[in-house]
């Protein structure tokens, strides 16, 4: 199974999830945590890729598109001479899972649901490339998710399978009351809040392990 983990932004939390989950998985199964594209990551310093698979409990798997500067990753692939091609991206997750075979590989994108990977080219082409995979949607659990949810669900072409708010971010006075708010007002419903601390992600790894196919039903309004 392959889950493919976006976000509604830049700086949203994916990683703290994605590291989360993966320590809940696998002890309950065999995981594989990849981060195909990083940029902020210099030299041979592992980044976000490496953090994930520390949780995951496996050596980085450090792909090719990495690059140093802190920006968007189609402009640090600009800055290395580097293009960012979708299939090639696909391809190489696809290697990467057939030389492990882990039970379930979570795959995190750079940057939000729409950054650039290059001219008319964005995250969401990516994962759709990544097809068939179940979507996990990551929002900051802290003021403005109410808009960015909202106008990410609306401009996606393919709706997630479900959302977690996570609180990697500084919290402030929305912080725990963005999950209820989503739902009364009709927004999407938040499958697990992943908040400061929290080790596990059970009700997503159960959710993950039990309904590979179940849809949860978030939808735009």
């Amino acid at each position: 199974m392959r889950v493919v983990i976006l976000g509604t932004g830049t700086d949203v939390g994916k990683t703290y999830v994605t590291a989360c989950l993966a320590r809940g998985l696998r002890e309950r199964a065999s995981v594989l945590a990849l981060k195909p594209i990083e940029s902020g990551a210099p030299g041979g310093i592992a980044g976000d890729a490496g953090t994930i698979a520390a949780a995951a409990a496996h050596a980085p798997r450090l792909s090719p598109w990495r690059f140093p500067s802190p920006v968007s990753p189609h402009l640090a692939a600009r800055e290395q001479g580097a293009t960012l091609d979708v299939a090639s991206v696909a391809a190489w997750v696809a290697e990467e899972e057939m030389a492990v075979r882990p039970a379930v590989s979570l795959v995190e994108l750079a940057g939000g649901v729409f950054s650039p990977l290059s001219q008319g080219v964005t995250n969401e082409d990516l994962a759709l490339a990544l097809e068939p995979a179940l979507w996990l949607l990551v929002a900051p659990d802290a003021l403005g998710v109410l808009h960015d949810v909202t106008a990410t669900l609306r401009a996606m072409r393919r709706a997630p399978d479900a959302l977690l708010l996570s609180g990697a971010r500084k919290t402030d006075q929305s912080t725990g009351t963005n999950a209820a708010e989503l739902s009364r007002l009709g927004i999407a419903e938040v499958l697990e809040v992943v908040a400061t601390g929290t080790n596990s992600c059970s009700s997503t790894v159960e959710w993950l392990l039990r309904n590979r196919d179940y849809k949860s039903g978030i939808k735009s309004h």
